[in-house]
């Protein structure tokens, strides 16, 4: 697609998804907030999976850490949105350094196992540190984000979106710069070929690391949005199912694209809580049954649906 016309495209989404709150019920409005933050995950697992070859059971320990570390910052700290949020980040960025450093040791399966491991791990340190992060019950009593004011002068839920917006639109901006920059090209090389990445001098495990920390930073800032929008959070965050969540929508958006997983977030998060209300438990069994259509019906998602389309025509 023509560069203008790509740019074109992003501010009409954009103005539309910024009048939402004058067309939405609160309730439906909280919803798509919820589905922003998780869309915005999703195109972070996106990045490690697809654009560096990295797959993960456990990205949701990253939403976790950005949970918990802006909660605990909204407790003990400060109610502004904008320092939880950085205390999230920077919280995730040294989450995905201290891990991210003995996992991209390990290849392929290896990976994958030794991310479900942290994520295992990460569910029971928030389960068993009762003190820090209230164990099972979880973490309680968080105040509502600060939102520079805006909220004295609309509705908290539509500011609390507006404030989702902003973050969702500049952390996937953020995500599509640095796939397209020199950084996000090294990555990409080394999941084709790391013998000649290595050749060209590159520092293939650096790079590597590198995708871990910009997917967990991005993750982080997701967890942030989650426990300001409920003001709560618990280990119920970090479990493998919220990480295979992530993975369906990548699946469904499409591995290889950003926006694919971003759109597919949204809606599933939207078409979850508007269906679980009717079937309770059985939407697992819905939320499976997209897995397997994806996997066999649409390997490329919904980003190479729209490909084929686009070539079709």
């Amino acid at each position: 697609m023509n560069p203008r016309i790509k740019g074109v495209a992003v501010a009409a989404v954009l103005a539309v998804m910024a009048v939402m709150p004058y067309v939405l019920d609160p309730y439906r409005l909280d919803l798509l907030s919820g589905g922003l933050a998780y869309g915005l995950m999703a195109a972070s697992l996106a990045f490690l999976v697809g654009h560096g070859g990295l797959p993960s059971l456990g990205h949701a320990a990253f939403l976790g850490v950005g949970a918990y570390a802006a909660g605990l910052t909204a407790k003990h700290l400060t109610a502004n949105a904008l320092g939880q949020l950085l205390v999230a980040i920077a919280a995730g960025v040294v989450f995905a350094l201290l891990t991210g450093w003995f996992a991209v040791r390990t290849k392929g399966f290896f990976f994958l196992m030794f991310t479900l491991a942290i994520g295992e791990i990460a569910v029971q340190a928030a389960t068993r540190s009762t003190r820090v992060t209230g164990g099972d019950n979880g973490l309680s009593g968080i105040p509502k984000a600060e939102l520079f004011g805006l909220d004295a002068v609309v509705p908290y839920v539509a500011a609390f979106y507006w404030w989702a917006l902003a973050v969702v639109a500049l952390g996937f901006g953020a995500l599509v710069l640095l796939r397209n920059s020199p950084l996000g090209r090294a990555v990409a090389g080394a999941r084709e070929n790391e013998t000649r990445m290595a050749a060209l001098g590159y520092h293939v495990t650096g790079v590597r690391l590198a995708a871990v920390v910009i997917a967990g930073a991005v993750c982080a800032a997701g967890g942030a949005l989650v426990e300001q929008k409920d003001t709560f959070v618990a280990p119920t965050h970090l479990e493998i199912g919220v990480s295979v969540l992530l993975l369906v929508m990548v699946l469904l958006g499409g591995r290889d694209s950003l926006a694919g997983p971003l759109v597919a977030g949204v809606a599933l998060i939207v078409l979850r809580a508007m269906t679980s209300t009717a079937l309770g438990d059985k939407w697992l069994l819905v939320e499976g049954a997209l897995f397997v259509i994806c996997v066999y019906l649409l390997p490329g998602g919904l980003q190479g649906l729209w490909r084929r389309r686009a070539q079709a025509a």
